[in-house]
């Protein structure tokens, strides 16, 4: 499906202040019309240097990282949010492999006469953001997405879970910012926001806060123990709340907790995505079943012979960013994800089930292990919020799995080894450990080399 140039001349930031000035764009302590956040922009768009990349520091505010990556787009820069969070060796080959390249300043606003410049025009194709991929050892990779890929993929999202905009005869839906800006889903989140012009929610987001900032707004990006924790307070009847609308990513999601929620009027959404896709490929209403839907619109997904997807289509990166260069992604040939699935058909549909990640794989006595099938069983016994599946050195069998499992009822190894039985016997876990609290809670994707690593130690100890 090709797509329009989603009704957009200029800069949808400027489109939409032009057509709603008065219209909230961003709700926050300090909230921004449409036309009061144009003001910021053009104000801030004149500060950068003739340096092609502006790097953004993922510790600032997230308001104002939200300003500054409008402005440098507008300027006509590829932007990188860094990760803070990252080793320092890592961040220093990110940076290296950047070229010339300069830091934003997110509280500038006066522009040095030096090095003011003018508004670049708009282009649907020109590239604009630098996203790591969440590479576990080595430097990440930089995936490059131009306008038309963000755009392609918040089109063909919003056409299946709906969020609109000004232009509806109802109030405006809002978004919650509740991702990092490093993170494709993070910006996923913004770029639906510009294409609808809708609202944008930008509130302390952690921990308690959470719950105060989901009843403001009605839609959320959330990792399902997030959504695990703020249920209860959620279904407090005395207090209005808003939300309608939750799309969940980053592990599997047992299906007690969506059925919790629906339940009190929250319609729970999943699927499947990565950087490169620019987020969401695929997606459902979560039903409990292994599916993660049916392609959305604008992409193109395909399995070869040997059961890996390819990725074609709109929401397509350019390509990665390499020592100051744009290396472009063959479009026609598409993209190997080294993700393994299957098409099965469900009421003349044809949805996508993911098997697991080639890389995930791993042989216990003979027979291929595939982590994630394991992973999804533990998910089906009411209480586990998380499980991960990771392989131990076995001198019998070479490996074996191991389950690492977070769960609101009490640890217990003997009912997880219970509910497991029916498994084939190379898939039962050999071992049961508890989460472990130097694991982030509400992050977005667990790392499994970090878990991996973890679960090693501690069998050693």
């Amino acid at each position: 499906m090709t797509s329009p140039c989603f009704a957009f001349n200029t800069w949808p930031w400027r489109y939409w202040a032009a057509d709603a000035p008065d219209a909230i764009a961003i709700d926050s302590e300090t909230p921004l019309t449409w036309q009061a956040l144009r003001a910021l922009v053009d104000a801030q768009h004149r500060t950068f240097n003739d340096a092609p990349v502006v790097v953004l520091n993922s510790h600032d505010a997230l308001q104002s990282l939200v300003v500054t990556l409008l402005a440098a787009w507008q300027a006509g820069k590829q932007t990188l949010v860094l990760n803070q969070a990252l080793s320092a060796d890592v961040q220093t080959a990110v940076l290296d492999n950047l070229g010339p390249f300069q830091w934003a300043h997110t509280h500038q606003s006066v522009p040095d006469a030096q090095s003011a410049r003018n508004m670049a025009p708009w282009h649907i194709d020109m590239p604009l953001t630098l996203t790591l991929t969440s590479g576990s050892t080595g430097a990440p990779k930089a995936v490059v997405h131009g306008a038309r890929q963000h755009l392609a993929s918040a089109a063909g999202l919003t056409k299946r879970l709906p969020f609109t905009g000004v232009r509806a005869s109802q109030t405006p839906d809002r978004w919650l910012l509740s991702l990092p800006l490093y993170h494709v889903s993070g910006l996923a989140i913004v770029w639906r926001w510009l294409l609808a012009g809708g609202e944008l929610g930008i509130y302390p987001c952690r921990g308690e806060h959470l719950v105060n900032a989901l009843k403001r707004v009605t839609h959320a990006s959330l990792v399902p123990t997030q959504l695990y924790r703020v249920l209860p307070a959620l279904k407090d009847e005395a207090e209005p709340r808003r939300l309608v609308h939750v799309l969940l990513g980053g592990a599997a999601i047992p299906t007690a907790l969506t059925q919790d929620a629906e339940a009190m009027g929250i319609a729970c959404w999943c699927g499947y995505g990565m950087t490169e896709t620019a987020s969401t490929v695929t997606l459902k209403r979560a039903d409990g079943q292994d599916d993660v839907g049916a392609p959305l619109p604008y992409r193109d997904v395909q399995i070869r012979d040997d059961g890996e997807i390819i990725h074609r289509g709109e929401t397509l990166a350019l390509g990665y960013w390499q020592a100051g260069q744009l290396h472009r992604l063959d479009a026609e040939q598409g993209l190997a994800s080294r993700d393994l699935g299957r098409w099965q058909a469900q009421q003349a549909v044809s949805v996508l089930r993911i098997v697991g990640r080639l890389d995930n794989q791993f042989i216990c006595g003979g027979e291929n292990v595939q982590p994630e099938a394991i992973e999804a069983h533990l998910q089906r016994l009411r209480g586990v919020t998380q499980a991960m599946v990771v392989p131990i050195v076995d001198r019998e069998f070479g490996h074996r799995p191991l389950a690492i499992v977070q769960s609101a009822s009490p640890f217990s190894p003997q009912i997880l080894a219970e509910h497991c039985a029916s498994l084939a016997p190379y898939q039962r876990p050999a071992h049961y450990l508890c989460w472990p609290e130097t694991q982030q809670d509400g992050q977005i994707k667990p790392s499994r080399h970090a878990l991996a690593q973890w679960a090693q130690a501690y069998m050693k100890s």
